[in-house]
C-alpha cells in the first residue's frame, strides 16, 4: 500500500457535510435523548476483538436509553468511490477513504453530544490524542466518561486481522486488512492511553478485559475525583500483554494459524511465520505438540460401529439426526 496519498478522493467539505446530514445520521445515528448521558470508548489495536465487547457494552446501556456505536469503518461506505476501490482492489478502499472516514466519525460525535445520546465509541487509540480529545469533549458536555481497554497480546491481534480478512473474503468476496504499521502504532497508543488514563483526571470509570471479555481490571472515580483503587490501567494492559497463554489459548491460534496457512495461500507464509515467531515466547511447554497430536487425533479415521443385532425402525429425532441434507440453519 506505499505510495497511497489519502487525500486523493477526498470529498469537498460541503458534499462530505451533505452525505453526512442526508445518509449517516438518518440511518446510523438515531437514538434516545437521556438526561444524564454516557459515552464508553471501547478501545484496543485492529484485530484485538472489540466487536464483541462493543456488543456487551451496548447491552449494558439498554435500560438506560440505550446507546449509538461511533466507528469510522461504520462511515467509509458511504463515499462515493468506496465500492469501486473495494472491487479493484479491496485492501486500498480503506486508506483512500479514512480522511473522510474520521470527518464524519467528528460531526457524528457532535452529532450525538448535541442531542444528549447514549454512546460507545470504538477507537484504535492509534494517536491517544484521537481519544483524549473527544473524550475531554464528551466530559465537558455533562457525559460520565468510561473506557474499555482490550489487553491482547501482538501475536493474538496480528492474527485476528488476516482471519477477519480471510473469512470477509470468503464470505464477500473482498475484506478489509489493516497494515502492520498501523497495528502496530494502535498496539503502542493503546498502553500510553491507559497510562493517561491512570494519571490524568479526564475519566470516570475504565476496566481492562482480555480477549473473550474477561475482566482484568476496573477502578473508578471517588465524588472527589480520586481513583477509588491504586491506578493500574496500564500495568494491567501490560502484564496481560506478556502472560505466558494457557494451552487453550495456544491450540487456539495454532489452530488458526493453520485454518490460514490453507486459506490464505503461501504469498501469506512470511508474515503468518513472523506472527508466530511474535507468539512462541508465550507458548506454554509443549502446546506446538499438544497442538499437533490434537490435530492427528482429528484427522485418525474412526473405528465403525458394529451394526445392531436387530434393526429398530428410528423415531423422528433420530430420522432427522441421520440424515445428511438437512440445512442446520445458521449457527447462533
Amino acid at each position: 500500500m506505499s505510495g497511497i496519498d489519502p487525500r486523493r478522493y477526498l470529498l469537498p467539505e460541503a458534499d462530505s457535510r451533505r452525505i453526512f446530514t442526508e445518509r449517516i445520521a438518518p440511518r446510523e445515528l438515531t437514538g434516545i435523548s437521556v438526561e444524564h448521558p454516557t459515552v464508553v470508548f471501547v478501545a484496543g489495536q485492529p484485530g484485538a476483538g472489540k466487536t464483541k465487547t462493543t456488543e456487551a457494552v451496548v447491552r449494558s446501556l439498554d435500560d438506560r436509553g440505550g446507546a449509538v456505536v461511533v466507528n469510522s469503518d461504520y462511515y467509509k461506505p458511504y463515499h462515493p468511490e468506496y465500492h469501486r476501490l473495494l472491487a479493484e482492489e479491496d485492501h486500498n478502499a480503506a486508506p483512500y477513504t479514512s480522511l473522510d472516514g474520521r470527518r464524519w466519525m467528528a460531526m457524528a460525535e457532535q452529532y450525538l453530544i448535541g442531542r444528549r445520546i447514549n454512546t460507545v465509541i470504538e477507537t484504535t487509540m492509534r494517536d491517544p490524542g484521537d481519544f483524549l480529545e473527544p473524550a475531554r469533549m464528551f466530559r465537558d458536555a455533562g457525559y460520565r466518561t468510561e473506557v474499555v481497554i482490550m489487553a491482547v497480546p501482538e501475536a493474538q491481534s496480528r492474527l485476528g486481522i488476516l482471519a477477519r480478512y480471510h473469512d470477509q473474503v470468503a464470505a464477500l468476496g473482498h475484506g478489509r486488512l489493516t497494515e502492520t504499521s498501523n497495528h502496530d502504532a494502535s498496539y503502542h497508543g493503546v498502553l500510553q492511553a491507559a497510562g493517561r488514563i491512570d494519571r490524568d483526571d479526564l475519566i470516570d470509570a475504565v476496566a481492562v478485559y482480555r480477549r473473550g471479555n474477561q475482566l482484568l481490571y476496573a477502578n473508578n472515580r471517588t465524588p472527589e475525583r480520586q481513583w477509588a483503587q491504586p491506578p493500574g490501567a496500564q500495568a494491567a494492559v501490560e502484564t496481560e500483554r506478556h502472560h505466558t497463554w494457557t494451552y487453550p489459548e495456544a491450540q487456539d491460534f495454532l489452530d488458526t494459524s493453520r485454518r490460514l496457512a490453507t486459506g490464505l495461500g503461501p504469498q501469506w507464509a512470511p508474515q503468518l511465520q513472523e506472527i508466530k515467531n511474535l507468539a512462541r515466547p508465550f507458548l506454554p511447554p509443549g502446546a506446538e505438540a499438544h497442538a499437533d497430536a490434537a490435530v492427528d487425533n482429528q484427522a485418525r479415521p474412526r473405528r465403525a460401529r458394529p451394526a445392531p443385532a436387530t434393526s429398530q425402525e428410528p423415531g423422528p429425532r433420530e430420522r432427522d439426526r441421520d440424515r445428511d441434507d438437512l440445512d442446520p440453519g445458521p449457527e447462533r
